[in-house]
């Protein structure tokens, strides 16, 4: 923008030059310095108050976000055995991340009760609500245990096309198979997101 000059809506860079002093009043994401000059402190959109002969930046880009404890996390099933599942998450809080994280469930936080295997309730390509139960060194350690928790969108295991909730169970329209998952209580009710397509199958 250096040589032009700024308007409402402008993308700016920090440091970039906004105005001076005697035309605009600093705002939120700017800095005035010595010399009575304003310039963007981040990177973002300018918005201009003429009412108020105030000029800010409003930001664009997002801080990183993590799973942190108690967070509500949005993630596919990557892999099952016996007691456990990999779970690929791709959204925190509503918010969707710039980086999928791995996240662990293990069967005694799966359902509340006792539970002979992992595939009794999930299989790979499984779309989850889940919450956080603590998180170290990248890795999520997570608990479906609640009604709020469990899947939400799962595809059948013989002909692939979506299950389709009958009382308790899940049915196939297409090829009549029925199945059992750890239903969440909103099943059917797709967040906002799009989830990764890559799935791995269940092994030993």
């Amino acid at each position: 923008m250096t040589g032009q000059r700024i308007k409402e809506g402008d993308s700016v860079l920090p440091g970039e030059r906004l105005g001076v002093i005697e035309e605009f009043l600093p705002g939120e994401g700017t800095f005035q310095d010595e010399d009575d000059i304003i310039y963007a402190s981040i990177t973002g959109l300018v918005h201009i108050d003429m009412k108020e002969r105030k000029i800010s930046v409003k930001g664009t880009t997002r801080k990183p976000i993590y799973p942190t404890r108690n967070d509500v996390v949005l993630g596919v099933i990557q892999h099952v055995t016996k007691k456990s599942a990999i779970v690929n998450i791709f959204q925190i809080e509503d918010q969707e991340c710039p980086i999928t994280f791995s996240g662990y469930l293990f069967i005694k936080n799966a359902a509340g009760g006792y539970i002979d295997q992992m595939r009794d309730l999930f299989v790979p390509g499984d779309l989850i609500i889940a919450r956080v139960q603590q998180q170290a060194d990248g890795l999520a350690r997570l608990s479906t245990v609640g009604s709020r928790y469990g899947v939400v969108q799962a595809s059948c295991s013989r002909c692939g096309e979506p299950l389709h909730l009958q009382g308790r169970r899940l049915e196939c329209v297409e090829c009549g198979n029925y199945e059992k998952r750890k239903l969440s209580q909103n099943y059917g009710k797709i967040p906002n997101s799009e989830p990764p397509t890559e799935i791995t199958q269940s092994e030993d």
